[in-house]
Order: C-alpha cells, then structure tokens, then sequence
C-alpha cells in the first residue's frame, strides 16, 4: 500500500495504522485518528474529505 493512497470514509482499512484526514483541497483537520485493519474509516467532517496514512 502506497503511503499518498487516499481512502474514502466509510471504506474498509486495509492496514491498521494511524491516519490523518484531509480536505478536498489537502487540508489536514484532524491527525492521529487510529484505524484497525478490517474496520471502516469514520465519516468525514466535509465532504470529498479523505484519509491517508500519517509517514
């Protein structure tokens, strides 16, 4: 899995890890969200919101 890989809210985790979520525009708003491997990402606080992974 690609360290830049955008993951959508709601979609399943693929590696348990911690995850910042970003803006449409590449906002960072909320880091070290802790996701567990099989479980879904939360909803996101705007929409085109999405997750990656925190290097």
């Amino acid at each position: 899995m690609a360290k830049n890989e955008k993951h959508k809210p709601g979609s399943n985790c693929e590696k348990s890890g911690k995850y910042a979520e970003y803006t449409e525009d590449g906002k960072c708003v909320n880091e070290d969200i802790d996701v567990e491997e099989g479980r879904r990402f939360p909803p996101a606080q705007e929409k085109g919101s999405y997750f990656k992974i925190q290097k």
